[in-house]
């Protein structure tokens, strides 16, 4: 029988995905920027650290707060409760254990070489993709009957207009949840001890361009309005959804890696053309939402009711009193990382078309998404969303909503500067080499302590 009533938040999803943030992903960052920054010797498991590292950020990090989140807010969007609840503390216990298999098992792997117990621990791993695709098949599973149930009863305008995201996220989900399974079971039958880098980086790329990205924007489309006050959305979100979803598949699809042997030029000139016109989405989609340049009035510039002379105004263009810190602060940080993620992602892909060289290195794009948006989105919406999911009507602490604000932001500086900055300046300065690579190792250890406050504070207000 179907649910009647909403399920109430599973707050264990939030402090799960910061547990791993702390313990894995976080913490092997800031051990890897800090051996690379240092010119530390790598060591036999420096791969392994790497891909473990990309793999606990995006699925336990990134991944589980979206899980958590989605189950919460998709479910009262759409109108529709979710059919089996208790299969919340399944989904969990699935994903969560292929994550410490796949840090635990990964980790050891590189220093079992040529031993006996070297296969038994390859495929420990690859059972470690197996729950985590476990996990993602039921959630899907979920969300999947809320969408069914919505066809039949009618979809609600406020879910039709951001639909189009969130089945790109489901996409995203099953395709890389697969993908993950298959490179590990791959992985222990060649007996290597990192998965093929070429699939690896096409697996990170659908998780960002399928999941990351479009959850976000579905998110920003629904709730910026109501909690910073913005326009409402009357531009054409699902065009705009339909056009990212073909630029995305213009620039993924060339980058097979089976495609990479045949006619390089022409696949990487089709691939550079499809990340342009996904950037130009981008760019569209952010001066859109007005919410960093507030070009229009809010939605509320037209409500009849006004709140009476004797109830103290709210702060200026937001609809609180403080009460959750200045949060907005990191959320306008990550809409500026994310444009200037998508400008040097565009000026990537224009240095392939028109073959002139780069200032910069290319990877600067993907840490402005994944260090300055994604996770400042986090840090900033977390705050305040979550204490009135978990029924409190403030934030802990205002200071710690601030320190989170100043050590992000120092982390993404620290970790993207030595990438953007041009490599002739480093010939000519090599004093800047130093200080390069200091503000490299030192960006992980931020970054882990930005995480840190964000724990303390929702930890304390819950």
């Amino acid at each position: 029988m179907a649910a009647t009533t909403q399920a109430e938040f599973k707050s264990d999803y939030i402090w799960t995905a910061l547990a791993t943030a702390l313990f894995l992903g976080f913490a092997i960052g800031a051990h890897l920027s800090f051996v690379i920054g240092f010119d530390f010797p790598l060591g036999q498991g420096f791969y392994s650290f790497i891909q473990i590292h990309g793999h606990v950020q995006l699925v336990g990090w990134v991944g589980l707060f979206i899980i958590g989140i989605s189950l919460h807010f998709i479910p009262r969007l759409a109108g529709v409760p979710i059919a089996q609840p208790q299969w919340f503390d399944r989904i969990l216990w699935l994903i969560a254990l292929g994550l410490l298999l796949r840090s635990l098992g990964h980790s050891i792997l590189p220093y079992l070489v040529d031993r006996a117990g070297f296969a038994l621990v390859s495929w420990l791993v690859a059972v470690s993709g197996l729950l985590e695709w476990l996990g993602i098949v039921i959630y899907l599973t979920l969300l999947a009957g809320i969408i069914r149930r919505v066809k039949s009863l009618g979809m609600r305008p406020a879910m039709t207009q951001v639909a189009p995201f969130f089945l790109m996220m489901l996409s995203g989900w099953i395709i890389h949840a697969s993908l993950n399974l298959f490179l590990l079971i791959q992985m222990a039958l060649r007996q290597a001890v990192a998965v093929e880098q070429g699939w690896n980086e096409f697996a990170i790329q659908i998780f960002m361009g399928l999941i990351l990205l479009p959850v976000a924007f579905a998110f920003s489309v629904r709730m910026f309005p109501l909690y910073l006050r913005l326009p409402a959305p009357d531009w054409p979100v699902r065009a705009t959804a339909v056009v990212y979803l073909f630029a995305f598949a213009l620039q993924i699809i060339p980058t097979l890696p089976l495609l990479q042997g045949a006619i390089p030029e022409f696949f990487h000139a089709i691939s550079s053309l499809g990340t342009i016109i996904k950037c130009g989405v981008i760019l569209w989609f952010v001066w859109q939402l007005d919410f960093l340049t507030r070009r229009r009035s809010p939605w509320t510039v037209n409500r009849i009711l006004q709140p009476g002379p004797d109830r103290r105004p709210t702060r200026p263009n937001l609809p609180d009193y403080g009460e959750f810190g200045r949060f907005e602060r990191l959320v306008y940080s990550a809409y500026i990382w994310l444009v200037l993620g998508a400008v040097f992602e565009m000026l990537s892909s224009f240095s392939v078309l028109l073959k002139f060289s780069l200032l910069h290195s290319s990877d600067a794009a993907r840490h402005l998404y994944l260090l300055g948006f994604i996770t400042h989105l986090i840090l900033g919406m977390s705050v305040r969303m979550i204490p009135g999911f978990i029924g409190k009507k403030k934030v802990a602490s205002a200071k710690l909503v601030d320190a989170t604000f100043w050590l992000g932001n120092m982390a993404t500086v620290f970790r993207v500067a030595p990438l953007v900055l041009p490599l002739a300046l480093f010939e000519v300065m090599p004093s800047l080499v130093q200080l390069a690579q200091a503000t490299f190792a030192l960006s992980g250890i931020l970054g882990l302590f930005a995480i840190l406050c964000l724990t303390i504070n929702l930890w304390k207000t819950a």
